[in-house]
């Protein structure tokens, strides 16, 4: 029998012991590349500034170049205009903090990688949230196809169980309140996993999509299957009452979850739950807490750690750092100088709108 993907030699194709052993020049050439490919290696990058490729004058005491463009003449780095811009860390450690990010498959706490980088808390946590933005800036939105599995689950918004038994409720402190039980407290979200499902058996979920709503009710879990899900899919849910004007939408099928956890037939949504499982162990075990604020980029994470689950780490890696190279951070860069995001709602038909949007300036949720 075929083991887990995690005790393959194929999930040790790349350690920290390779980025130790690495150069201050392989290094800089492997982010050279993860930007440029093949010809920034070969010595012809892109200035970020006017856009030419060229073999630009490179000034090797700082490890820049200057663009050879005479209307230009921009000095930019390997880092300029990227979510890295402006560091201060060397590039070794940020490739370090990289791959550490990946080697943990229920995510990483900034306190715990600020321990093993040598770093203030404040340096880990921006870098961690840095890389999460850049997972959620490259989300592929394209409409799920095939089978897809669909579910909802309360991240937060929960009340503090009490000390002492309630006359009122009969509960005691280690009694576990329902998700509804308090439905307007100001910071509840529901976080909404749509995973479309591999066609061969056995490979689990292909691509997932977030999205965070006030509630699980019809009018939320409609507009997200309208958006993300194709015409002609079939999708999968628990019978949750919400859920049933999918079936005027797509072709829907359900599983009762008060009595089994997948019908006779094979209907079940258990790639959503498969999903929220490992949600539930970053929480548990290594942020504790999560409220809107940040919950979009911590579910975007999760997503992407279930999409490349089977990925090499050297695979996992590359794809990090081309992220990570290709857009300039819009929330991040200057935080701890007094740099905060201008709001702080995380609901869906939200989140992936212009932070520039006059609407979203007036908004005022508490997250």
């Amino acid at each position: 029998m075929a083991g887990h993907f995690l005790l393959s030699a194929k999930a040790r194709d790349f350690t920290l012991e390779h980025v130790e052993k690495m150069t201050a020049k392989a290094v800089h050439d492997y982010f050279v590349h993860a930007r440029w490919g093949a010809s920034g290696l070969a010595g012809r990058p892109t200035c970020p500034e006017c856009g030419t490729i060229d073999k630009h004058y490179w000034i090797a005491s700082r490890k820049q170049w200057r663009c050879r463009s005479i209307a230009c003449m921009r000095v930019f780095s390997v880092t300029s205009e990227t979510a890295f811009a402006d560091h201060k860390l060397p590039l070794k450690k940020i490739l370090r903090a990289m791959m550490i990010f990946n080697m943990n498959v229920k995510g990483i706490s900034a306190l715990s990688m600020a321990r093993q980088l040598g770093v203030a808390y404040q340096t880990a946590f921006v870098l961690l949230h840095k890389i999460r933005e850049s997972i959620t800036r490259a989300v592929n939105k394209e409409p799920l196809q095939g089978l897809v599995h669909m579910d909802g689950a309360h991240v937060s918004g929960k009340v503090r169980k009490p000390r002492v038994k309630l006359p009122t409720t009969k509960m005691q402190a280690r009694d576990r309140y329902p998700a509804d039980a308090f439905p307007r407290h100001p910071n509840r979200r529901i976080v909404m996993a749509i995973r479309e499902v591999w066609p061969e058996k056995g490979k689990g979920a292909k691509r997932t999509i977030i999205g965070i709503v006030f509630s699980e009710d019809s009018a939320s879990i409609q507009r997200l299957a309208q958006r993300y899900v194709a015409e002609g899919a079939t999708m999968h849910t628990d019978e949750l009452a919400g859920y049933t004007k999918l079936s005027k939408l797509f072709r829907h099928r359900s599983v009762n979850h008060s009595r089994e956890f997948s019908t006779d037939d094979g209907v079940s949504n258990n790639q959503a739950e498969s999903f929220f499982s490992r949600v539930r162990r970053f929480i548990i075990g290594q942020a504790h807490r999560v409220t809107p604020h940040y919950m979009y980029e911590y579910m975007n994470e999760m997503a992407w750690r279930e999409d490349t689950r089977r990925d090499p780490p050297s695979q996992q890696l590359a794809t990090l750092a081309g992220l990570a190279m290709k857009w300039s951070s819009l929330k991040w860069r200057g935080y701890w100088a007094g740099k905060d995001r201008p709001f702080k709602v995380r609901v869906d038909g939200y989140a992936n709108r212009s932070l520039d949007d006059p609407e979203l300036q007036q908004l005022n949720f508490k997250g």
